[in-house]
């Protein structure tokens, strides 16, 4: 269950409910108080929020807070022992360090409480890191009272790159935002040092509503001219018209009034995304600090339900419930966070429980867990080992989608014993008239995926029907940008303009592939966008052309850049922050600054391929092939089983006419990356070079056959096909591309 989890900031990179309205004061300094200022006032609502999981989200270390057993115990893990004991009231653990070298560590920090509780070790350079040994806080009956390892069964040794002592188990950048109140990471690049400071050790009262001094300073007078009692913004809910629509008898709103404000104060914590800047303004866009994840395909299957860990954020914006206004508090308590009715009451709060709750809509016995809404709607994925999470998409399950896409569904995770077939055919029984006509936007986004004749269709179908979820469009505008149509680029140019910054930031990734020179006059007005990481991914597609810029224009993109430039320094504790750089200073000219950060992150990170990858690229284009050679060959060293480290080597020999070399480092490179279609596709050039045309024709015809229709494979197989003069191949593949691709 290895995953590495993708952190690095690129730009490229109850029967009534309610609703609230987003609201935001304007500009006043705020100050934070402290969760004890709240209980005088908020007794009942401080109560509550004692018996939460955001209460308990870190703590000081002490026998009231550590669930562990520290009393002399052991855990072996791959033949590795880490003992656990106390010594003078202080927790201990003792075991391997980043050396290999078994030694002892002061547990800092207890993390989190149920299911399972991890413990943090502070080091003197600011750096807290996540020991990898969590106690598994369920009954014993369940299985729980136990030290756990957090791959389980996976050996990830002193090496790996997630060791607990890596950057990638570093809690002030990784964790620390979403488990403290007021975190400031505060990297000192001159030091490099953490730091970091924080006001209370858990998510307090201040981490939703926001810093209380201005409410402190109401409750003093309660002046009712006061907006929203001294807040920076407000959360409080404005009521809404619901009435039950007599055909799906649902509770459906009068008009539909989201609250994003809500919704994004949530998603801080709860949304896969990295923070790119310790200052957040409370009310802002969600995107003018954090970087979301779409519903990607590396954290999600294709049709949009979750794969790895997505902290429900992106999933709920695919939900109807969101579509309709539904917000997190209206499902969840928003002090104990716990749901405000168990089993399906919660559900049928709305949703009639003459139609939904029973044998005529779930087709299972009524005390049975096969007509339990959430077991249909929200299945539960397990991640950490033991945690269970809910798919907040809440969506109709699809069996039938899974004998199509491979996507797994809700009926075969509780009936382990059936084939996919069998639920296909029980739900197509059941429900096949009530589905929809036209195509949903998982089957769009299917077609889209597979390179075949409705892909680019699909994409258009999928991008301008605004009732697909946003969270999708931007999706597909990501992750498909090599759908480069009139017609797709028309929608395209309209989306630079929507009111989603969300969409906005996606649109200009979708944009890269199109020629620059046409579409600076659209980017251009990005660069001013209110929003950071939309103006800095503009920003970063004119740095080519920036040249080219007005003198008003000019100014603003160096303003950006500089604003850019400062948060990449804050990230340098990690590769990116000096990649991100280089590429920036590489782009617009700063060859000699790129040089010295590429190398300096080769220093600091020596594991990181890209580096390496991206320094010898600059060496090429200076004609300096023996620097590139040296810096290949140290990459290969760290990393000899890099498939693009070998690719740089097998281009270099070619360079230098020794096309046999060059062809063994080319096979080796498309060996470690079968799925990658440029190290495929230059391996095949290779072959083809070398005068073995029909292995390179075999090569990209075999890659084509089990992963689609990609357009560089496309274009060698055209290309080869002509020098073979295959005409009839040629004339094949060249259809291909019109057909799938629109050119």
């Amino acid at each position: 269950m290895k995953k590495l989890i993708i952190t690095g900031f690129l730009f490229g990179t109850v029967a009534i409910l309610y609703c609230c309205v987003a609201k935001k004061q304007k500009a006043t300094v705020h100050t934070y108080a402290g969760t004890e200022k709240c209980q005088s006032c908020h007794k009942k609502e401080f109560e509550l929020f004692k018996t939460s999981d955001h209460y308990h989200a870190m703590d000081t270390v002490s026998a009231a807070t550590v669930k562990g057993d520290f009393n002399n115990s052991r855990f072996i893990y791959h033949g590795d022992t880490a003992f656990f004991y106390q010594r003078d009231g202080h927790y201990f653990v003792r075991t391997t360090d980043g050396t290999g070298v078994k030694k002892e560590f002061l547990i800092s920090y207890t993390f989190g409480w149920r299911p399972l509780q991890q413990y943090l070790v502070k080091f003197d350079d600011g750096r807290i890191q996540v020991l990898p040994f969590c106690w598994d806080a369920r009954e014993k009956a369940k299985g729980g009272q136990r030290w756990f390892h957090l791959y389980d069964k996976e050996r990830i040794s002193h090496t790996d790159e997630l060791f607990w002592m890596g950057i990638n188990q570093n809690w002030n950048y990784m964790c620390a935002d979403c488990h403290t109140t007021e975190f400031k990471k505060n990297f000192s690049l001159a030091e490099n040092k953490f730091h970091s400071s924080w006001t209370e050790s858990r998510v307090s009262c201040e981490s939703c509503h926001g810093p209380a001094s201005g409410h402190m300073q109401w409750a003093e007078k309660k002046d009712m001219s006061v907006q929203w009692k001294g807040f920076a913004i407000s959360l409080a809910s404005k009521p809404v018209n619901w009435q039950l629509d007599a055909a799906k008898q649902t509770l459906l709103p009068q008009q539909v009034m989201q609250n994003d404000t809500l919704v994004e104060t949530c998603a801080r914590c709860h949304a896969r995304a990295t923070r790119f800047t310790d200052e957040y303004q409370y009310g802002n866009s969600f995107l003018q600090s954090h970087l979301p994840a779409t519903a990607n395909p590396v954290n999600y299957h294709v049709d949009g339900q979750i794969k790895d860990e997505d902290y429900e954020y992106a999933s709920f914006l695919q939900s109807k419930m969101y579509a309709a206004g539904v917000t997190c508090i209206n499902c969840h308590e928003p002090h104990s966070m716990k749901v405000k009715a168990t089993g399906n009451a919660l559900c049928t709060s709305c949703h009639q429980p003459a139609k939904y709750d029973g044998p005529q809509h779930s087709f299972h016995k009524a005390a049975g867990t096969g007509n339990q809404c959430i077991n249909c709607h929200m299945p539960v994925t397990t991640y950490m080992v033991i945690d269970n999470r809910l798919d907040h998409s809440i969506r109709i399950p699809r069996p039938d989608h899974s004998l199509t896409m491979g996507t797994p569904n809700a009926c075969n995770k509780c009936h382990t014993d059936k084939t996919v077939k069998w639920a296909a055919d029980s739900f197509t029984k059941w429900y096949g008239r009530k589905l929809p006509k036209e195509k949903t936007y998982a089957e769009l986004l299917y077609a889209v995926s597979k390179y075949i004749k409705e892909s680019e269709s699909s994409l258009y179908d999928l991008l301008q029907n605004k009732n697909n979820p946003a969270i999708i469009r931007a999706t597909a505008m990501e992750q498909y940008a090599y759908y480069t149509t009139s017609r797709i680029n028309e929608i395209l140019l309209q989306e630079l303009k929507s009111s989603d910054p969300n969409i906005r930031l996606n649109t200009l990734k979708a944009l890269r592939n199109y020629p620059p020179d046409n579409l600076a006059g659209h980017i251009e007005p990005l660069l001013y966008d209110k929003v950071a990481s939309v103006r800095m991914e503009a920003m970063n597609m004119l740095a080519p052309q920036s040249g080219k810029l007005g003198e008003k224009d000019l100014g603003q993109f160096r303003k950006v850049m500089s604003e850019y430039m400062i948060v990449q320094e804050q990230m340098s504790h990690r590769p990116e922050g000096y990649f991100n750089r280089a590429i920036l200073f590489s782009t617009t000219g700063g060859h000699e600054v790129a040089e010295n950060l590429y190398k300096d992150c080769i220093r600091l990170f020596p594991d990181f391929v890209p580096a390496y990858s991206n320094l010898t690229d600059l060496y090429r284009q200076q004609g300096r092939e023996d620097e590139v050679k040296k810096v290949t060959d140290l990459g290969l060293r760290r990393q000899p089983q890099s498939a693009y480290l070998h690719y740089s080597m097998g281009l270099w020999y070619i360079r230098q006419k020794e096309n046999a070399r060059g062809l063994t480092e080319l096979k080796l490179a498309a060996q470690y990356a079968p799925a990658d279609a440029q190290l495929q596709y230059g391996y095949a050039i290779g072959l083809f070079s070398g005068g073995e045309q029909e292995k390179a024709l075999q090569l990209l015809e075999s890659f084509a056959a089990k992963y689609g229709n990609q357009p560089l494979i496309l274009d060698g197989l055209i290309s080869i096909s002509q020098d073979m003069q295959q005409t009839e191949k040629a004339a094949k593949y060249t259809a291909i591309r019109k057909e799938v691709f629109g050119y």
